[in-house]
């Protein structure tokens, strides 16, 4: 269905634990142009009542077990999330949107593989029938708009699981990873409704520990981490372009719609939309 009016539309695929990704959003997006959320389910939080048959939900693992899982998350069922891409994707179809944005990070990455992450765009697509982005596709248009070659990657993850599938997959999109770890105290944590707990001020004093002399772009993924508030200062700090998800996501979501106009105050990547 196509849109009618003369405001163009934006449509956001959220997780059901994520609460930084609207916000983001409506901050930046000019007023002009709307922004629309479905929340996927992902898991037993908040206050409903947990049932038998939900496995899920597992705060307490080893560090061994943990360095043998797939997700990169504890109790963020990620293969409950991705069911519910279509379901997601087809309800915000009835506003005519003129773009779908799956917003999460490791919803797609993983499993360390490119292949993977445009299947749930082509998921969303068919479900939809509306031009549909990832956070991760976006983040690489983004560091290619920005003729980003070496990066270091630094977020609210286990170090195991940056290391050994969202940088294969950064390496399979073309760019040099010199380095990728995680916030200490969430890399311990993985505990996806603690990430947004922690203040853009610990992530404008971390990133600086671990990003790499020869790096020319600094990589935050996480779309419930609070970097779009870091990205202004830190690329100020390191005189590096840093490229943060949800900031990425909105640059080619807002691109999609045939916004070009620079928009301040959130790293260079939003100035340079033409």
């Amino acid at each position: 269905m196509a849109n009618l009016t003369n405001t163009h539309r934006i449509g956001a695929l959220v997780p059901a634990t994520n609460p930084v990704v609207e916000p983001d959003f409506y901050r930046v997006v000019p007023p002009d142009i709307t922004v629309h959320f479905e929340r996927m389910w992902n898991g037993t939080w908040g206050s409903q009542p947990e049932i038998s048959t939900e496995t899920g939900h597992r705060l307490s693992m080893t560090s061994a077990e943990a360095n043998e899982v797939e997700t990169a998350l504890f109790g963020f069922d990620i293969g409950k999330m991705n069911d519910d891409v279509a379901r997601g994707a087809s309800a915000l179809s009835n506003i005519g949107p003129d773009v779908l944005a799956y917003a999460c990070t490791s919803g797609t990455w993983h499993k360390g593989y490119m292949a993977y992450d445009r299947m749930i765009a082509g998921i969303m697509e068919e479900a939809s029938g509306v031009q549909s982005i990832t956070a991760v596709g976006s983040c690489i248009a983004a560091m290619q708009h920005m003729g980003s070659r070496k990066l270091s990657i630094a977020g609210p993850y286990r170090n195991y699981h940056l290391r050994n599938r969202l940088k294969p997959l950064m390496e399979e999109a073309g760019f040099e990873v010199l380095s990728a770890d995680g916030e200490p105290w969430l890399q311990d944590s993985m505990n996806p409704r603690e990430i947004d707990a922690e203040p853009p001020q610990t992530i404008i004093d971390f990133v600086p520990t671990v990003a790499q002399q020869e790096a020319d772009t600094i990589f935050l993924p996480g779309t419930a981490w609070r970097a779009l508030d870091a990205v202004e200062e830190l690329e100020q700090k390191l005189g590096k372009t840093v490229i943060s998800v949800n900031q990425a996501t909105i640059w080619m979501a807002l691109r999609r719609v045939g916004w070009t106009k620079p928009i301040d105050g959130y790293g260079s990547l939003l100035r340079n939309l033409a």
